[in-house]
């Protein structure tokens, strides 16, 4: 009994959620779902007022935003210092000793006629800083576009990351072959200029290309020799920074030996000079390829630098960093103004800032052919 009366409520409930007029007539699925069919079928507002939004999820969007690439090095190779606002200049001094005892007016004895004297001169120098500016503009429609988009990256962002990019390259410019009233770090005409004979290579080759290991090497360890007999053998100035051109470095490390199981580009790095005599301390050389060096020199057709990459030899300032500087409304174009603002100063060289034919911490080599 139990159990019919179990099949009956069943029914009951069953036929009771059908209305009258169509018990007999066949279900549908506006019947049996009318919300769903309102929120897929009928709700027309909905359809007309994102009719575009719908229309592009038709599409696989990917979020991520693909931008140009771009690479700069001089961060890698001259220091930097930060902060201090915005200036006009960058200001240093030097100091030039002159009457300095030599290995007999220094001593003094009874006999002595004359007692040594010494001065010291003090010098202020300046260097040229340049103030970098740009700014963009966000319509206000634009605004409102861009936020039916999903993507990894809003419209601001994009546009601060090219006004980076513009940054990174004009201060490289700046630091390597400087503004045109100013030089760089590859092309400073107080820098001592040395030349590589390699007239003996063939015409159709460039650099060492031609020469052998021997002379490579013999070369490398004459910048080290230099630097040490210049200097009274002053360790702190051997250079531990050598840029050299790409076609340099493409053939220091397509180079093998017998005499080595390495490449040349690895033998210099264990076996040079720098790194053999130096009272038990290794000058770790760093070897980079900078294409900008490829056809600067006296002849055009190929540089080496060689320095020790030391704020005291080699520096550059940057006072302010670029930055977000203000955003203002624009109700004139209908958008949103934005100004970034930095400031860089030329490369600093206090110790090559004399005669050219003077040695210092920055060298130049330059190939004949």
């Amino acid at each position: 009994m139990g159990i019919r009366l179990q099949k009956e409520v069943d029914k009951s409930i069953f036929v009771d959620a059908i209305p009258v007029q169509n018990r007999e007539k066949a279900f549908s699925i506006k019947d049996l779902y009318p919300q769903a069919v309102k929120a897929f079928v009928t709700d027309q507002k909905t359809m007309d007022a994102n009719f575009a939004f719908l229309t592009t999820t038709l599409a696989k969007l990917h979020t991520e935003i693909y931008e140009p690439k771009y690479n700069t090095t001089y961060g890698f190779d001259v220091p930097i210092d930060y902060g201090g606002g915005f200036v006009d200049y960058i200001s240093y001094y030097t100091v030039d000793w002159s009457g300095i005892m030599n290995e007999f007016r220094n001593v003094y004895s009874n006999n002595a006629n004359y007692i040594p004297r010494v001065n010291a001169g003090l010098s202020q120098k300046k260097a040229n800083v340049y103030t970098w500016q740009v700014a963009f503009d966000l319509d206000f429609i634009e605004l409102e576009k861009m936020k039916k988009l999903t993507i990894s990256k809003s419209i601001k962002q994009i546009y601060e990351d090219i006004i980076t990019a513009g940054w990174d390259l004009f201060c490289q410019k700046v630091a390597y072959t400087g503004m045109p009233t100013s030089y760089g770090l590859f092309n400073n005409p107080n820098v001592l200029v040395t030349t590589i004979d390699n007239t003996a290579i063939e015409a159709t080759k460039r650099g060492f290309d031609g020469l052998d290991d021997t002379v490579v090497v013999s070369f490398f360890n004459g910048i080290f020799e230099l630097c040490l007999t210049e200097t009274g053998m002053n360790y702190d100035f051997i250079p531990d920074t050598i840029l050299v051109p790409s076609f340099v470095g493409s053939d220091l490390v397509s180079r093998y030996s017998a005499l080595y199981t390495s490449t040349l580009y690895d033998f210099l790095l264990e076996h040079s000079l720098a790194s053999s005599f130096n009272k038990g301390k290794k000058v770790n050389i760093n070897f980079e390829i900078r294409p900008a060096l490829d056809t600067l020199g006296t002849t055009n057709k190929g540089r080496i630098v060689a320095y020790r990459k030391n704020k005291s030899y080699v520096r550059m300032d940057m006072p302010y960093p670029i930055q977000h500087f203000i955003t203002l409304p624009n109700i004139k174009d209908m958008c949103y103004t934005s100004a970034f603002v930095g400031q860089v100063s030329e490369i600093q060289m206090p110790y090559n800032d004399s005669n050219p034919g003077e040695f210092g911490p920055v060298t130049y080599w330059d190939f004949t052919k």
